[in-house]
């Protein structure tokens, strides 16, 4: 799974996790769109405004490429984005299923639990050129999270992937405006 194809799953996780814990959700063998109703249902509610992510791609292993694409792709090893996001009031207070689950379709959780300020999350997906493994693990508070996420799959027959990249995130105060994300 790409980096790009990891954000849907991500994002159901980075806006569950700017949540207060007022409820747990636990799933287990589940699609990405029940999850996301689950956590929809929840009550749990999200602090409207401007969050700041960092994403730090900690390890990126694709096999079998060009030495031109490895070397560019070893630059990216470490590199930190800074992304914001504005997280509207109506949004915090009852996000849809679908603002959760939005492009993840195709996914299953294999274990889902988001309780006691902590998430756990394991999820395959079975779309593109084959099954694609996920691990999610962090903390969250109402105003902040951090995640380590893993992946492995292929990214095109005979080009193994493995993915490993840390999300933290904080809430700044409100929305500008001109957030990027």
């Amino acid at each position: 799974m790409t980096v790009s194809r990891a954000a849907p799953a991500v994002l159901l996780l980075l806006i569950a996790l700017g949540a207060c814990n007022r409820s747990d959700v636990v799933a287990k063998n589940e699609s990405a769109e029940s999850v996301a109703k689950k956590v929809a249902e929840a009550d749990i509610r999200l602090e409207p405004g401007r969050w700041e992510s960092v994403m730090k791609i900690d390890k990126m292993e694709i096999a079998n490429l060009p030495a031109s694409a490895k070397a560019a792709m070893e630059q990216q090893q470490g590199a930190t984005h800074t992304f914001t996001t504005c997280l509207t009031p109506e949004e915090a207070a009852k996000p849809s299923a679908s603002f959760f689950q939005k492009g993840a379709s195709g996914c299953t959780y294999d274990h889902f639990t988001m309780t006691g300020g902590r998430i756990d999350a394991e999820m395959t997906c079975k779309q593109g050129t084959g099954p694609t493994h996920m691990t999610m693990k962090g903390e969250y508070g109402g105003d902040h999270y951090a995640m380590a996420i893993k992946s492995q799959g292929e990214l095109q027959p005979g080009m193994a992937m493995n993915v490993a990249m840390t999300i933290n995130s904080r809430r700044l105060g409100d929305c500008t405006g001109n957030e990027s994300g």
